[in-house]
């Protein structure tokens, strides 16, 4: 299982590779060969960061004004540590994708391999080695995938002039331009600060993103030419059909650092998300969540994400089709008055 998972990593970011030619002629930022990748991590191959403040958009102005919303995340959009260290809620750039991708490989973990407790000292230490180098191995191709698939869902909103948490810019478009459109405009966030001593690299806590999804269920790929090619072998074999629905916003990948969690980073982030998703002029917010990731389905279920009542299952999936499919109705009720001012 772990060698099949390594080869399906390496074929998919050789695909990635090869699809890539098409954002060249698009964007300075596009994607790159994978030993180019490496070297963008060296600090005298990058620009300088920016770590654009989440609170300078007016979008979010309804976010950061409110207390219940923003929770330990003050109204300047900065979070202090418990050692002091502040940490800024800001919108991902491009040369904040390499440290932001380590974090995500690092958060999800990339081990192809674990060895059983069921082991003896002696067996460990003869399998150790040989698991230390495929577990680095899949760590790089993990990142290489990770990396790439940010810069690719990225590369419209990256290519922009100015910044900016607008909703895609879809209208007019036909929906195949439309479904291409919106996959290569993202949003990610982070709670992040510049390393110590190094300006060149960031350290990140928290993030998460926020993009437009057909609503059929289906559980996107990292790189986004794969979820065209999985749709359109599922509707060969009548799936999807009855299923495929408009354009709506979806959550995912959030993600904290094991150190912060039990914060309230993670809900505050989602509320964030839900904000910016209300300012496109959507009323609802997708995502999926795995039903054993006790920590995440709990905060959703919290948060009044209830489950769609589908699953994108075709006879591949596997496990994928056991995961959860929820929305949230981002309409808030009217606030009712208190009986003492109806006196």
């Amino acid at each position: 299982a772990g060698m099949r998972a390594i080869f399906i990593l390496t074929i998919f970011y050789i695909g990635s590779l090869l699809s890539a030619e098409s954002f060249t002629s698009q964007s300075p930022f596009s994607c790159c060969p994978f030993s180019q990748q490496l070297l963008r991590s060296d600090s005298q191959n990058r620009m300088s960061l920016n770590l654009v403040p989440l609170s300078k958009f007016a979008e979010l102005s309804a976010f950061f004004s409110d207390p219940d919303s923003r929770l330990c995340i003050d109204q300047d959009g900065t979070f202090t540590a418990d050692n002091g260290d502040i940490y800024q809620l800001c919108l991902a750039e491009e040369e904040d994708l390499p440290d932001l991708s380590r974090f995500i490989v690092a958060s999800f973990g990339a081990d192809a391999i674990r060895l059983s407790q069921d082991l003896n000292a002696f067996e460990r230490m003869l399998m150790k080695p040989a698991a230390e180098l495929l577990n680095g191995y899949s760590g790089i191709v993990a990142f290489a995938e990770v990396l790439s698939g940010l810069r690719q869902r990225l590369n419209l909103r990256l290519s922009s002039s100015e910044m900016n948490i607008s909703a895609p810019a879809i209208k007019g478009l036909t929906r195949d331009e439309k479904l291409k459109a919106s996959s290569q405009d993202s949003i990610v966030l982070a709670l992040a600060k510049k390393h110590d001593g190094n300006d060149w690299h960031i350290d990140v806590i928290a993030s998460v993103e926020l993009r437009l999804e057909i609503c059929d269920a289906k559980i996107p790929f990292t790189l986004p030419w794969l979820d065209r090619i999985e749709r359109r072998a599922a509707s060969l074999i009548g799936l999807g059909k009855n299923m495929a629905g408009d354009l709506k916003p979806y959550l995912s990948t959030l993600c904290v650092d094991e150190q912060f969690r039990g914060k309230r980073i993670g809900r505050s982030l989602v509320h964030c998300v839900e904000e910016i998703a209300a300012s496109w002029g959507h009323s609802r917010l997708y995502l999926h969540v795995d039903p054993e990731n006790t920590a995440a389905y709990e905060l959703y279920k919290s948060e009044k994400y209830n489950d769609v009542g589908k699953r994108w299952n075709p006879f591949w999936a596997g496990e994928a089709a056991y995961i959860g499919y929820f929305v949230k109705n981002l309409e808030k009720p009217p606030k009712t008055a208190n009986p003492t001012q109806l006196r």
